[in-house]
Parts: C-alpha cells; sequence; structure tokens
C-alpha cells in the first residue's frame, strides 16, 4: 500500500514538473518575441535617428560647398573689368583655382549673351567662342530679368553633361535708383561629380543612397543618371515606383516641397523598410533645394532574423533540459534515500577535509616562505651588524692598544692627542647610533614604540640637525663640508609630535644625503598641505640633493629593512624613519629629481 501511495506521489510530482517546464518553455517563447519586436524597434528607430542626422550634416555641408562659389561669383560680378581684361582673367583664374574640387569653371559673359571670359583658358582663344549665343540660356535671362543672382536645377550642356549654374547678374549703377545690365558671371558643378561627393559623405556602414531636388520637384541628382533634370511627377519617374508604394512615396515627395525637415517610413514587400530623411537647403535665406537620404532597414531585417533563431534556440533548449531534468527527477526519486543520505553526508566530509587540507597546505607554504625570508633577513642582518660594530671597534682598540703599549713601557702617564680623542669618541657615538638603531628595531617590531609629543618649532630640529651633521663631516672629512651647501629658510612652523623621534628622522635622512652627495647643494624645505577630505592641516618638509640619487632597483622597497647601496650602514635608518612618521599619521616617500640628485619628503599633521 505504501508503495502504491509512493508511486502515485511520483507520478503527481513528474506531471507537475512537465506542467512547469512546458508554462516555462512557453514564457520563454512569449518574452523572446517580445524581446525581439523591441530589439527591431530599437534597430529600426537607430537607423531613422541616423538617416535624419545624415540628411542635416549633408544639407550643411551642401550648403558649406555651394557658399564659397556663391561668395566668388558675388565679387567677381562687381570687379569684373572690360578695360582690364588680363586682370579680370587672372582674378577669374585665382577663383577656379580656389574652388576647382567642386567647379568645372566660371565665366564672364557680356549683356549680348557672348563669352568674354573663361577660367583657365587663353585670352587669345576665346574668339573661338564667338559663335556660341548664351542670350538664351536659363542662367544668363533670369538674372537679366530679375536683376538678381540665380541658382539653376540639372541644365543639360551642349556636351549632353548635366550641369548645375551658379549666376550673379554685372550690373553698372546710372544713379542712385536704376541699375544697368553688363552681363553675368557664372559658374558651373557637373552635377554627376556633386552628387558623388554627397554620396561619399555618408556613413560607409549604411548603405544609404542620397538625391537631389529644386523647389519645383524636378531632379538635380539620382543614382539612376537617366532621372536627372525630369520632374518627379513624369512619366519616367513614376514608372519605376513599385505600386504598392507609389501613394505613399508621392506623398513624401510632395511634403518635402514644402521647406520643411522630416523622415517617414516605406513598408516594401516582403515586410522590409526604407527610411526617407528629407532636409531643404536655404541659400540666403531664399529655399533653393531638397536634400533626401534613403537608408533601408536592413540592419533591423538582420537582427530580427538573429533574434528568432536565438529565440527559436532558446525553446529547444528549455524543452531539452525540461526533458534531461525530468529523467533526473526519477532517477532521483527511484533512489534509496538512506544511500543517497549517507553518500552526500560522506561526500561533505571528503569536501570539508580536502578543502582543509588544501588551507594548511597553503597556511604551510606561506609560513615555510616567511621564515626562509627572515631566516635570509637576520644573516643579512648579522653580517650587517657584524661589519657595522666592526668598524668603530677596531679605531677604539687600535687607540687602545697603543696607550696599553706605552703603560708597557714603564711610563706612568702617557700622552694622547686631540684627534685620537676625536676618533674614540666619534666611533664610540657610531655604536650607540648602532644599539639604537637595533633597539628602535625591537620596539617597532614589538609594537611597543611611545611617543612622547610636545609642541615644538619645527625650524628648531631642522637648525640643529644641520649643526649636527656639519659637526660629524668636520670630524671625519672636512674636505666635504667646503664642497657642501645647505640651503635653510628658518620659518616658526609648530607641530604637535615626539621631538626627539623627528629629530632622529630628520638626522636619518639628512645623513642619507651626504652618503651620496660629496659636493653641491642639500636643500631644506617646509611647506603646508590640508586635507580636503577632513580638513586637517599637514607640514610637508623636504630634503633634496644634488648627489647620484636612487638606485631604480631598490627604489620600490627604499624603506624597507636592510635595503642599501651605501657601502656603509645597517640599511635601518630609512625603515626606522617611516615607522617612526607611520607612528605619527603622516607619510614618507622619496623620488629622483628630474636633473640629479633625489628627493626625500614627509609630512606630519600639524595639530
Amino acid at each position: 500500500m505504501i508503495g502504491i501511495i509512493l508511486s502515485r506521489n511520483n507520478i503527481f510530482l513528474l506531471i507537475l514538473v512537465i506542467g512547469v517546464g512546458m508554462s516555462l518553455s512557453f514564457l520563454s517563447y512569449h518574452y523572446s518575441g517580445i524581446i525581439a519586436d523591441q530589439i527591431a524597434n530599437v534597430a529600426s528607430n537607430d537607423i531613422r535617428s541616423n538617416a535624419i542626422i545624415e540628411t542635416d550634416g549633408l544639407s550643411r555641408t551642401l550648403l558649406h560647398i555651394i557658399d564659397p562659389v556663391s561668395t566668388n561669383l558675388e565679387i567677381l560680378s562687381k570687379l569684373v573689368n572690360s578695360s582690364n581684361a588680363d586682370q579680370t582673367q587672372a582674378l577669374i583664374d585665382s577663383i577656379q583655382n580656389s574652388t576647382k574640387n567642386l567647379t568645372e569653371g566660371y565665366y564672364w559673359i557680356d549683356e549680348k549673351g557672348k563669352i568674354v571670359s573663361i577660367s583657365n583658358v587663353n585670352p587669345h582663344k576665346i574668339h573661338s567662342f564667338d559663335s556660341i549665343d548664351l542670350s538664351n540660356r536659363e542662367y544668363f535671362v533670369i538674372p537679366k530679368d530679375t536683376m538678381s543672382k540665380y541658382y539653376s536645377s540639372a541644365i543639360e550642356s551642349i556636351d549632353k553633361i548635366p550641369r548645375l549654374y551658379i549666376s550673379f547678374p554685372i550690373l553698372e549703377k546710372l544713379n542712385s535708383s536704376k541699375n544697368i545690365f553688363k552681363g553675368v558671371v557664372v559658374s558651373s558643378i557637373k552635377i554627376h561629380e556633386l552628387g558623388n561627393f554627397l554620396q561619399s559623405e555618408l556613413t560607409p556602414q549604411v548603405a544609404s543612397n542620397v538625391g537631389l531636388m529644386d523647389k519645383n520637384g524636378v531632379i538635380i541628382y539620382s543614382r539612376n543618371p537617366v532621372l536627372i533634370g525630369k520632374n518627379y511627377l513624369d512619366s519616367r519617374f513614376q514608372s519605376l515606383i513599385p505600386k504598392e508604394i507609389k501613394e505613399p512615396y508621392n506623398s513624401i515627395l510632395e511634403k518635402s516641397l514644402r521647406g520643411s525637415s522630416g523622415a517617414d517610413d516605406l513598408l516594401l514587400m516582403g515586410g522590409n523598410k526604407t527610411t526617407i530623411s528629407y532636409q531643404p537647403v536655404y541659400i540666403g535665406g531664399k529655399y533653393l533645394w531638397t536634400l533626401f537620404v534613403s537608408a533601408p532597414h536592413q540592419l533591423a531585417t538582420e537582427v530580427g532574423i538573429l533574434i528568432n533563431n536565438q529565440k527559436n534556440f532558446s525553446t529547444s533548449m528549455v524543452l531539452t533540459i525540461g526533458a534531461v531534468a525530468l529523467a533526473i527527477a526519477f532517477l532521483i526519486l527511484s533512489w534509496n534515500k538512506q544511500l543517497e543520505s549517507a553518500v552526500n553526508s560522506r561526500t561533505i566530509e571528503l569536501k570539508e577535509a580536502n578543502d582543509s587540507l588544501k588551507d594548511n597546505n597553503k597556511l604551510l607554504e606561506l609560513a615555510n616562505k616567511k621564515l626562509s625570508i627572515h631566516d635570509k633577513m637576520q644573516k643579512e642582518f648579522i653580517n650587517i651588524a657584524a661589519h657595522e660594530l666592526r668598524t668603530p671597534i677596531m679605531p677604539i682598540l687600535g687607540d687602545a692598544i697603543f696607550l696599553e703599549k706605552q703603560f708597557d713601557a714603564g711610563k706612568n702617564e702617557v700622552m694622547i692627542d686631540k684627534e685620537q680623542v676625536s676618533s674614540i669618541i666619534r666611533n664610540a657615538k657610531r655604536l650607540k647610533r648602532l644599539a639604537s638603531d637595533i633597539l628602535d628595531i625591537t620596539k617597532i617590531e614589538s609594537q611597543s614604540l611611545k611617543l612622547n609629543k610636545e609642541e615644538f618649532n619645527i625650524s628648531d630640529i631642522i637648525l640643529s640637525s644641520i649643526r649636527d651633521i656639519k659637526a660629524q663631516i668636520a670630524s671625519s672629512n672636512s674636505e666635504q663640508l667646503d664642497n657642501l651647501h645647505f640651503i635653510y629658510d628658518p620659518k616658526n612652523i609648530f607641530v604637535i609630535a615626539d621631538k626627539n623621534r623627528i629629530t632622529q628622522v630628520m638626522f636619518n635622512l639628512l645623513s642619507n644625503s651626504l652618503k651620496f652627495t660629496e659636493n653641491g647643494d642639500i636643500s631644506i624645505n617646509v611647506s603646508f598641505e590640508k586635507d580636503g577630505v577632513n580638513g586637517k592641516n599637514f607640514v610637508i618638509i623636504s630634503i633634496s640633493d644634488s648627489g647620484q640619487g636612487i638606485d631604480p632597483e631598490i627604489l620600490p622597497r627604499l624603506f624597507n629593512k636592510f635595503v642599501s647601496k651605501s657601502f656603509e650602514g645597517t640599511g635601518l635608518g630609512l625603515f626606522i624613519s617611516k615607522s617612526i612618521i607611520k607612528s605619527h599619521c603622516g607619510e614618507i616617500w622619496a623620488f629622483n629629481n628630474s636633473d640629479k640628485g633625489a628627493t626625500f619628503c614627509f609630512k606630519l599633521p600639524q595639530n
């Protein structure tokens, strides 16, 4: 009976898992469809926005390249002079050279429609154009009738090449109210070159096309050269428009000729979209042309296909995973619960033991490395300390033996000179400093370094440290003192700190500069700094020298124990200095100067 109940429970559970799996599959498929539509819309909107931006940018570019031509013609219309044809020819040639990337040429036509001058054409050859009468051309007739500038639509020239013409009338002022027409200056632009230039300005990643139409609906430029010069309502143009989009397409073109900008979508066969963006081109405040950019939604379509593929794949994966989950659930329900519990318990124990063993191995490895490093440092310290102890002991021992031999010679009193006394004192002080350094290291390592803070003038410890350094140099190497210059401008700056410890830091840093500076300058500077976060005031002391500088090899670990490139010293001074400054909540650092020498700095809180 129990077996039957368990079987029914298992069946119910399996049915529940199947139902949940099917529900998740349906929700996943539905959600993928929604996301696919949203992504397709985002991609379409992105293409639409890009088309609008492209159109606006191209219209500005077109205005930017046409403006210089208009300006040149305006200037030329006021400067042409029949009495000085050579000068006028030179001016026309110069203007053409300035816009030769766009214009084909500049022409001066007299009031009878005869060519007077052509850019970059020898004046002696102009007579060969005498038979050409241009008085019936729009770019001549309209400026003559209106006495104003003229921008043409696409005009097919004698050589069957469509061109765009810009012309300005040449006016001779008769009196204050009347002008006499004396001809025109004209510039011609090959429409294919203008269109290719505009097409090249489009973003290459998007397959867009550009078109240009005048305000009357005449096509100035199209990728199809047959349409240039045709009105968009012309049967030739209308025959190329697919029936399903003819009405909305003509509506877009009609709307674009109203002198306003916009963008509309066309739905083509197969569900593909194309955005047509249009922008009016105003020159001198006058609406002349409309610029078009068509951008197919190819990217959005490709994105939709990819998303549908991903959606189908996701659905298949959900179904597959559901089937696998059902199989695993069936097997799990078939296993013996007690065995499963025992296996899981044993697995957890083994995993914990394994993790514990790994952690212990890592700790042992880390401890072994630390012991090895400590052992190496201890050996180095013993060697350095033994050397440093031997150096001052030997002179003291030598002087003592010398005195003892004098007593052995039967003398009750012996003579000792000042240099011997100075040598004994100097080396005894060196032993004292070494002992103090070792004691300080012990206190720092045991975290028992105590500070006796008091308020004092930072200038006092700097001056006393300089005096002590000078005295040390004078007793050991007086020639070096003559070659060294200590530069410091005393300032009364008070801090609250351990005066003796800060003096020790100052003396250590000056001694360090002294080791590597045989001659030159050692400068001490004091400045202020305010912490922008907590508003605390800091005093910064900088010691700069003109010596050898810091070896780049030891610069990153300069303030560690036993680090030194000097032939003398234990390498403890900078480590002790760093510990003292850190115990004052300060900072210490060093760097090489740009020219020569190095600079050591430390900063302390003022309060």
